[in-house]
């Protein structure tokens, strides 16, 4: 069992055992090649795939937490929005981590050091990954920044008169006529 502490200052004892799995994948639904499908927190075969939800998708570690904490919150009478209200910023950060380790500790000892051996990769490829990205942040212009964005440039829109006409133009090629 494993402690964090919302943005409110409310303790959360955050224990992963098999009645708590069942109720996140009953209550907790991911989306897995654009189906949505039930979150089996523990289904080994698909632990990647949890492991890369806990790490950034913070709605459904949200909702995870709730399906595990449900019974504290009811304690706290508190509803499930003040709950997920108290999640964000650092105590968001340390309940993901609370929850992840809670995962790995759950496994027995046979699974559980290749699971942490895939945490313990997946923290080095994102902070590989974290500092390319700043490195390329640090090193572009706004300009080249902005034009990848999609938002307009600034210039104003050329007029509809720099454009050509309907219809064919001297340059187009006539269509062919059946003979």
């Amino acid at each position: 069992m494993r402690e964090f502490r919302d943005d409110q200052g409310r303790p959360w004892q955050v224990a992963l055992t098999i009645a708590a799995a069942m109720r996140v994948r009953d209550n907790v639904t991911i989306d897995v090649e654009g189906q949505k499908v039930p979150f089996d927190i523990v289904d080994v075969s698909s632990i990647a795939t949890t492991m890369q939800v806990l790490r950034g998708q913070y709605t459904t570690i949200a909702e995870t937490l709730y399906a595990i904490l449900c019974r504290q919150v009811e304690e706290k009478k508190l509803s499930k929005e003040e709950f997920f209200d108290g999640l964000r910023g650092d105590a968001l950060d340390s309940a993901a981590k609370v929850l992840e380790l809670e995962l790995i500790d759950f496994f027995p000892p046979r699974l559980r050091k290749m699971i942490g051996l895939l945490a313990a990769k997946m923290d080095e490829a994102t902070a590989e990954l974290m500092t390319r990205a700043e490195a390329s942040m640090q090193a572009a212009t706004t300009g080249e920044i902005l034009s990848g964005s999609g938002l307009q440039s600034g210039r104003p829109q050329e007029s509809s008169e720099s454009f050509q006409a309907s219809g064919l133009s001297d340059n187009s090629l006539q269509p062919a006529t059946a003979a």
